[in-house]
């Protein structure tokens, strides 16, 4: 059930992708373009937990797993670039200067530098959990695959959890001015879908999506003035 789960979830991040690749050509925003990559690795991820117990416990699933960190540990946060950009495309007058953009970058970059550490001092270990068959960094006592297997903490995800909260911040920012309340609705959503009891039914990758969506959603929505203004310049006159 859970490894199905996660192969429409798969389908749902792919629909996500090919939505940003069509804002990306229809505005040419950079952001829309950068957010490609995370996009793939959701994708990415979501597969390779789906098509585990296809494979099997083995070095070819483990080798196959160690990307899906790499590229949360990466970029991951760059959904803090996308909050801030949602901002700036509805013309707020507090981020017409460079400055409360530079404050997202910096923000993004920082974050990124947080989770380096993981590169070397992390470690993938089997999980056993409903029917899904993965590696993790983490194992709790519930999820043992053998018994002499031990558990594995992992520290609170900072990085992830301040990603959530600039999205969310921001997002009251458009519902309570633009009346947009899609991308404070995802980050809300995947807050919640990250604690128990939703995190224990594994829907923190389905949070995964409604944070991901809400945050292509506004950039389409405020971008489309860049549309329409590229399109009127290209008419000729009468």
């Amino acid at each position: 059930m859970y490894s199905e789960l996660f192969l429409v979830q798969t389908l749902l991040q792919a629909a996500l992708l090919v939505w940003l690749w069509r804002i990306w050509k229809s505005t040419g925003l950079l952001i829309a373009a950068l957010l490609l990559v995370p996009q793939f690795g959701l994708v990415r991820d979501n597969l390779i937990v789906g098509v585990g117990r296809f494979i099997g416990f083995s070095p070819l699933l483990e080798a196959l797993s160690w990307p899906r960190f790499w590229l949360h540990w990466l970029f991951g946060t760059w959904l803090i670039v996308s909050a801030g950009v949602a901002l700036r495309l509805t013309n707020f007058e507090f981020m017409r200067s460079t400055r409360p953009m530079l404050l997202f970058c910096s923000l993004t970059v920082a974050v990124m530098m947080f989770d380096l550490p993981h590169f070397w001092r992390d470690s993938l270990h089997p999980v056993c959990e409903f029917d899904l068959v993965r590696y993790s960094t983490a194992v709790s006592a519930d999820n043992l695959c053998y018994p002499e297997q031990q558990v594995v903490r992992a520290a609170p995800p900072l990085a992830s959890i301040i990603t959530c909260f600039v999205v969310i911040i921001s997002g009251a920012i458009l519902m309570l001015r633009r009346r947009f309340p899609w991308m404070f609705a995802g980050g809300t959503l995947m807050l919640a879908s990250a604690m128990p009891p939703l995190r224990d039914f594994k829907l923190d990758n389905f949070g995964e999506i409604l944070i991901a969506g809400g945050c292509i959603w506004a950039i389409a929505h405020f971008s489309r003035d860049r549309v329409h203004g590229r399109y009127a310049r290209s008419k000729p006159a009468p």
